[in-house]
């Protein structure tokens, strides 16, 4: 068997070696393919599968609107010949694991022993498959307590299920990757000052960057944490930048009660945006990291992460939020094209931003893609209402959350005058809120539903800002975000039953009953109630009634009463499966066996704070983050302790772990 393309660059060579690899798996090393790159696109023979774009092999293109983002898979084997075509490069790497996936290949979660890979004779297998994503905009940002091995792990997982872009927040990451590797959080490997170093952090970036263009997923960057680049301050912790902050600094910086400086640190701190000297410091700056980094696709120029701090001059008093922000990018924008570059740029309707400007208009819209962090609430998930009463007049720093539904008419007011550009929603639902389902089973079908209605609510597709290990129970959530806005006609129960199947053999069915039990009887909708999970709670709606909150809530305590006996009961099926002779079907109930050892301490913290007892669900709670100090060596790569322990002593009202102690 032959693969054959005509496709140059190290994405071409990656797809390649890829569909090679996977071949000589699938098939027990009985064919080893030759690949063979050719001059020109070469023709459909015999004992042979060719790579190429779409227009390359006179495939149908009259739905193609943007080949550099929107992903058409057509693939057409019989009996091991054939073709794997698409859109663009990433396009023909999405087919070739579709391809897999129709030969029984399984990507259950990233890394090592993530892969289910049956044997088929590919030379009796055929497929037929065409598809055009339905949503363009499909992908992730990190947050949490991440290692450059888990970023990476998850880059080349990402188009194996779906997923076309992956952002890189920050020139580094920085608060995120020292929560990793200061050990924020573990008491046992936690040393009292640890530091990270950030010239450390910057060749690790350099390192995923490179992953990334391999894998020819869309490159997105920076975000907040830029600003004070120009100064030559790197946004690591307040402490360091405030020692760095210069006195001539401060006249870039945004007045507040009549004096410029730093608002807690550079990373929550808005400029002067109506000094030109300032605007030319950030504008300079993209210009140079865009130069410096000409294959970054996408250049998120997002402000402070902060509400009710911009600057009160007098000039900056003259226009809005909004206005100003649109004449920063327009500027940006002009730079860019200035110095011949194609990188787009992503700005973000973000607290005082998702109110739409009032003087100033985007200038050239095909620069430009539109990031809302709405922050709807996932008890009702995405409802298209109309806003019909009356807009609130702009207050300078004093910000009020809108409902959703002002949220939304103010989301299309901003695309209605920046020439309909496509938006992508800011979802943070696997940040900490899926902790409050710790079985996933519910959440999996809010997800379903909600990236099936995007399209209703004006979305082009979804941005997760999310931690990249929440594998444990099952990494089922994300895959169904993934492949519902990969294609929305997914049928969730027929798609449930064969992930479980791929990922737990036989007893897959068992073990999806199982997790649906418990999401009930955790009473995910009253864990969710009260307290902050990492999302916006203002405006909750839930079909007209709100659900009480599961402290001192008799019917939660009754519920959660039962979860041991429905543990116990599973438990030897467990303990059976953890034999398995397949490296990921083991792993999976590995992974499994340790969410049984959460869940067996977790229900009883549930359980006392819903009896009135908070004392003793705290100290309890505290018995749980011990246990997992002493294992998260073992599960880190499914299982973010930081973060779960962050949501839940919110839940609980704990005091949070510093991040430099």
């Amino acid at each position: 068997m032959k693969i054959l393309t005509s496709r140059k660059g190290e994405t071409a060579e990656y797809f390649t070696s890829e569909l090679a690899k996977y071949i000589r798996h699938i098939i027990d090393c009985e064919i080893m393919p030759e690949v063979v790159f050719c001059e020109e696109t070469p023709s459909l023979c015999e004992d042979a599968i060719v790579l190429a774009h779409l227009d390359e092999l006179s495939l149908d293109t009259s739905d193609l609107k943007d080949s550099f983002v929107d992903d058409i898979i057509d693939i057409k084997i019989e009996n091991g010949s054939g073709y794997i075509a698409g859109s663009n490069d990433r396009s023909i790497l999405m087919g070739i694991y579709k391809y897999c996936v129709s030969a029984g290949c399984r990507f259950i979660r990233p890394g090592e022993g993530g892969e289910y890979i049956p044997y088929c004779n590919l030379k009796e297998h055929s497929f037929s498959y065409r598809k055009k994503a339905d949503h363009p905009f499909r992908g992730e940002c990190g947050e949490g307590a991440i290692s450059y091995e888990h970023m990476r792990d998850t880059v080349y997982w990402l188009p194996k299920i779906g997923m076309n872009m992956y952002m890189i927040e920050g020139l580094v990451p920085y608060s995120y990757m020292h929560k990793w590797y200061g050990h924020v959080g573990n008491s046992i490997l936690r040393k009292k000052g640890q530091i990270t170093d950030y010239a450390m952090l910057e060749e690790l970036m350099e390192k995923l960057m490179a992953d990334i263009r391999k894998t020819g997923i869309q490159l997105h960057t920076i975000g907040h944490g830029w600003m004070f680049e120009k100064l030559g301050i790197h946004h690591t912790h307040a402490a360091q930048e405030k020692s760095e902050l210069r006195e001539e600094h401060k006249q870039y910086l945004a007045m507040l009660n009549g004096e410029r400086g730093l608002c807690r640190s550079t990373f929550y701190t808005h400029f002067c945006y109506s000094n030109p000297e300032a605007r030319k410091l950030l504008v300079d700056f993209c210009v140079e990291y865009v130069k410096e980094r000409p294959y970054v696709d996408f250049l998120h120029v997002w402000l402070a992460d902060s509400k009710n701090n911009w600057c009160e001059c007098d000039e900056c008093m003259k226009m809005s939020p909004s206005d100003h922000y649109v004449q920063l990018l327009n500027e940006i924008d002009e730079a860019l094209t200035a110095i011949g570059s194609k990188t787009r740029i992503v700005f973000i309707l973000y607290v005082e931003t998702v109110r739409p400007p009032v003087k100033l208009r985007i200038k050239n819209p095909e620069r430009f893609v539109i990031l809302a962090a709405i922050g709807l609430h996932y008890e009702t998930g995405y409802i298209n209402r109309e806003y019909t009463g009356e807009i609130p007049p702009y207050v300078h720093n004093n910000f009020t959350p809108p409902d959703n539904a002002l949220r939304l008419k103010w989301h299309k007011d901003w695309k209605a005058m920046s020439g309909d550009i496509p938006s992508i929603i800011f979802e943070y639902r696997f940040y900490t809120d899926m902790y409050c389902d710790p079985a996933f089973m519910r959440v999996s079908k809010e997800v379903y539903r909600d990236m099936r209605a995007l399209g209703s609510v004006s979305f082009e597709g979804c941005m997760s800002d999310q931690t990249h290990r929440m594998y444990l129970p099952t990494s089922l959530p994300l895959v169904m975000m993934s492949e519902t806005l990969f294609d929305k006609s997914l049928d969730y129960d027929r798609f449930c039953d064969d992930f479980f199947e791929g990922a737990f053999g036989a007893d897959g069915k068992k073990c999806r009953e199982y997790l649906e039990k418990l999401s009930e009887l955790f009473c995910p909708g009253n864990i969710r109630t009260g307290g902050k999970t990492g999302v916006e709670e203002d405006g909750l709606e839930t079909g007209g009634s709100k659900p009480k909150i599961w402290i001192n809530n008799p019917e939660v305590a009754e519920k959660t009463k039962q979860i041991p006996e429905v543990l116990r009961e599973f438990l030897p099926t467990i303990e059976k499966n953890m034999t398995q002779r397949n490296a990921c079907r083991r792993k999976s109930w590995v992974y499994l066996y340790y969410h049984y050892e959460i869940c067996s301490r977790l229900w009883e913290v549930i359980h006392l704070g819903a009896s009135g007892n908070m004392e003793g669900a705290r100290e309890k709670f505290e018995g749980l983050e011990r246990y997992l100090c002493r294992v998260e060596e073992d599960i880190h790569p499914a299982f973010d302790l930081f973060l779960f322990c962050r949501a839940i002593r919110s839940k609980l009202e704990m005091p949070q772990y510093p991040y430099y102690d």
